[in-house]
């Protein structure tokens, strides 16, 4: 029996949504309160096991509660694996990492055991409570009604102007990549991070209208039922957009087009497939390893591949990616440094969608003064450790926050998702970015979807009313023809 005849044959043995509801909340509890009882009898050295064991059963309850459907909530649990849990369960398989000590950035920190303890289990109860979030807000009702008067009437308009203004504004969008990226083979990664020479570069009015691109090949994404076009402009788009990934940005590139995947298997109804899933993973894995030596300046060769072929690609980059481990158990570790500035860092963040050198001040970002506190001159040079809503709620609200924020980054997804059908173009574009730097949140910063969601509306309010002014004219015209 497959997982997802078992999925059906357990609703059907539940009369009614309540039941539903009661039975899987009720089972999800009974696991978080078998995390608290492993946390406090087992030795230290057997949590990972416990902690893989979390993993697995919380991808098998996934399929009970959503079937075989894609859900948003599914890539979110991907992420907070290979961000979060990446490091746990590669120390599996690799006896040298060890968990209590902190060579990130050369941080040459020790834990404490309760620091490292209270770290595994907050990471794995996170995967619980997101999914409790998750199955709520896909049950909770939508007033159908209301959100259908959202709706465009002339869609075919709008579908035509989008794909214009993705043409007009691709020149100005490549400009922008190429000098991006001359500046990143010039100067390298850190250089990003160094100085805003390259902003300079780009020129202010060239970076407004290229940020129309994304927005604009969104809105023909959304409105566009014919897959051969769907998958034209998104190849055109992954072309022009590849500069990204090899300036060594992965998070935004790879976050965007898990993002895209996720809702081209909605628009045309596809179901979770494992081995595309793992083609997935090997890709991305692969893909992002290169990328990481590309960061590094380290030239590619025979025996670079035979590296990464000969090492489990997948093992090495959840390695390789899990340190935000040690971002999380730090923010424990010195809570009472970090806990008196939180509200202020919160309050920062949104700032950041407009100023996105703010968050460089000390005392304005979380991930600024860690990195301060481990490695000055690393930050001197430019590095930084990246944070963690995961750390950021710890900071604010202990342990419970934690739960609290895990719970509803899945209701909100949920209800995102749900509601995502009744929303006008404008509002699913939202609803996209807000998904996607939610599925980056394991390794950022707690509000950075309301802050980027802040920067595209912005965006998005100019993009109405010039398209608006362009609906008037071209009524206007046409009653001026009907005069005549």
């Amino acid at each position: 029996m497959n997982i997802a005849n078992c999925s059906r044959e357990l609703e059907n043995g539940l009369e009614n949504k309540k039941d539903k509801i009661l039975f899987f909340t009720s089972f999800i509890f009974f696991i978080i309160a078998l995390n608290l009882i492993f946390d406090y009898i087992l030795p230290i050295e057997d949590l990972k096991y416990i902690f893989l064991l979390n993993v697995l059963l919380s991808v098998f309850y996934y399929f009970i509660m959503f079937g075989k459907s894609w859900h948003p909530v599914f890539l979110f649990i991907g992420t907070l694996t290979l961000f979060q849990g990446g490091l746990i369960i590669s120390s599996i398989f690799d006896n040298n990492i060890d968990l209590s000590y902190v060579s990130l950035m050369g941080a040459n920190i020790f834990l404490g055991e309760n620091t490292v303890r209270i770290t595994i289990l907050l990471i794995s109860l996170s995967y619980w409570f997101a999914l409790i979030g998750a199955y709520l807000g896909s049950k909770s009702k939508i007033k159908i009604k209301n959100l259908k008067k959202l709706r465009t009437k002339d869609y075919n308009f709008l579908k035509q102007l989008f794909l214009v203004i993705f043409f007009i504004a691709m020149p100005f969008y490549m400009y922008k990549q190429f000098v991006y990226f001359s500046y990143f083979l010039q100067f390298g990664y850190l250089a990003f991070y160094q100085s805003t020479k390259f902003l300079e570069e780009a020129v202010f009015l060239v970076r407004i209208f290229s940020f129309l691109v994304p927005i604009a090949f969104l809105g023909y994404f959304f409105i566009e039922k014919n897959k051969q076009l769907i998958f034209l402009i998104c190849l055109i788009y992954f072309i022009i957009s590849l500069p990204t990934l090899l300036c060594t940005f992965r998070g935004q590139f790879f976050t965007f087009w898990l993002t895209i995947f996720l809702f081209y298997k909605r628009k045309f109804n596809n179901k979770l497939s494992f081995k595309s899933l793992f083609i997935m993973v090997v890709v991305i894995s692969i893909v992002g390893l290169l990328i990481s030596f590309m960061r590094e300046n380290v030239s590619f060769d025979v025996d670079i591949i035979y590296f990464i072929l000969n090492k489990n690609p997948i093992l090495e980059f959840f390695k390789q990616q899990g340190v935000s481990f040690y971002v999380t158990a730090m923010a424990i570790e010195f809570k009472h440094e970090f806990a008196p500035n939180i509200l202020k860092y919160l309050m920062w963040e949104p700032i950041s969608a407009i100023f996105s050198t703010a968050l460089s001040v000390p005392g304005r970002a979380f991930a600024t003064d860690l990195m301060i506190k481990i490695n000055y001159d690393g930050y001197l040079m430019g590095y930084g450790t990246g944070s963690s809503y995961l750390a950021e709620a710890y900071l604010l609200g202990g342990s419970v926050a934690v739960c609290l924020t895990s719970f509803f980054i899945g209701y909100i997804l949920s209800k995102l998702y749900k509601n995502f059908e009744y929303a006008n173009i404008y509002i699913k574009i939202l609803i996209f970015t807000v998904i996607q730097y939610v599925f980056f949140l394991p390794r950022d910063l707690l509000l950075m979807p309301l802050a980027q969601a802040i920067k595209v509306g912005v965006y998005l309010l100019l993009l109405f009313f010039i398209i608006g002014f362009i609906k008037q004219t071209i009524l206007y015209s046409k009653k001026l023809e009907v005069k005549a």
